[in-house]
């Protein structure tokens, strides 16, 4: 390339490429991924999965997951992790901390967690 202008807008070009990628977010981490990365196993276990809940407190220990939120709906889940809907009279009890699109990715996971 003898053409500095064209080579510098290549450099940008490939600049631009690299910093989109990486600005993505997790979109290849499932929604396993995030339920685990999130701990939301210290509480809740997935039998389906082959998940179990680390914590060793009753009182800290919220159900099995499997087929809740195929058996509820995703709005409905969303709404539950949102604190704006009770189950058997509690709320959830972290504050969800993803993004939108994470969040879908998990109720989607977690929706395919049907039970046997």
């Amino acid at each position: 390339m003898n053409n500095p202008t064209a080579a510098l807008s290549t450099v940008v070009l490939l600049g631009a490429a690299m910093t989109f990628a990486q600005a993505l977010p997790a979109r290849a981490a499932d929604g396993k991924e995030i339920f685990l990365a999130q701990k939301c196993n210290t509480c809740h276990s997935i039998s389906a999965a082959a998940i179990e809940a680390t914590t060793k407190s009753e009182k800290m220990k919220g159900p099995d997951l499997t087929g809740v939120v195929a058996e509820k709906g995703a709005d409905w889940a969303l709404k539950f992790l949102h604190k704006e809907v009770e189950l058997e009279g509690k709320k959830h009890g972290k504050e969800l901390k993803l993004t939108p699109e994470e969040t879908k990715i998990l109720l989607d996971w977690l929706a395919a967690q049907k039970k046997a």
